[in-house]
């Protein structure tokens, strides 16, 4: 019996979570945080609270797929079934739920950030490069860089933007050794980055993203 495989698309209902402390007028910067693989956005977004004040925006958008993952639910942002596809809906996804914070905040003074961590980091790169937003700092925290990134249209988009690359020490997801190879990986395709460096492991680390948005 043959197969032929067919694409449809659908309407899905994803949903996104945000914080916010002052009023519209006082808020400076934007920054949407993408989380890692089999977490949930409502809870990785609380581990910015250190970056709760009046002058932050904290947006948190959520993985369009989600599963059971050792007795609790996480979301993922893609596998390698289907990938193009995957990545197709999650940067269109991103793009709208952008469109739907930034209606809110009308001035164009305000300095939006991409926050990638771990499994995030790929699809932050994928936003940064696919968006038709304009976001002034890509931040990727404790992961490897995607090898098939389109490394042209990065260096392009970094000309107007800065990519601060975080990695911890101790780090047993993302040993020294492929960190190492990402490092080189970027530098092989000539993109600027500032490297940050803190003493653990893979987590998010409070003290190194203060210091990438400042």
């Amino acid at each position: 019996m043959n197969s032929k495989e067919k694409l449809i698309k659908t309407e899905k209902t994803a949903r996104y979570y945000i914080c916010k402390s002052g009023h519209t007028s006082e808020i400076e910067k934007i920054m949407f945080v993408i989380h890692g693989y089999a977490q949930l956005a409502k809870d990785f977004i609380k581990e910015f609270d250190f970056s709760d004040d009046e002058n932050t925006v904290i947006v948190a958008p959520e993985g369009l797929s989600k599963f059971y993952f050792r007795n609790n639910i996480g979301a993922s942002w893609m596998t390698k079934e289907d990938r193009q596809n995957e990545i197709n809906d999650y940067v269109y996804f991103l793009e709208k739920v952008y469109e739907e914070v930034m209606s809110e905040f009308k001035s164009h003074d305000i300095k939006k950030y991409i926050l990638g961590y771990s499994q995030g980091v790929h699809t932050a790169v994928r936003w940064f490069v696919q968006s038709k937003n304009h976001f002034g700092k890509l931040i990727l925290c404790s992961s490897d860089f995607p090898k098939d990134a389109d490394f042209n249209l990065l260096k392009e988009k970094l000309n107007h933007s800065e990519m601060i690359y975080i990695h911890g020490n101790k780090d047993e997801a993302v040993t020294e050794e492929k960190f190492s190879e990402s490092r080189n990986l970027l530098l092989d395709n000539n993109i600027k980055f500032r490297e940050l460096r803190f003493d653990g492991g893979h987590r998010v680390d409070a003290q190194s993203i203060l210091e990438a948005i400042e």
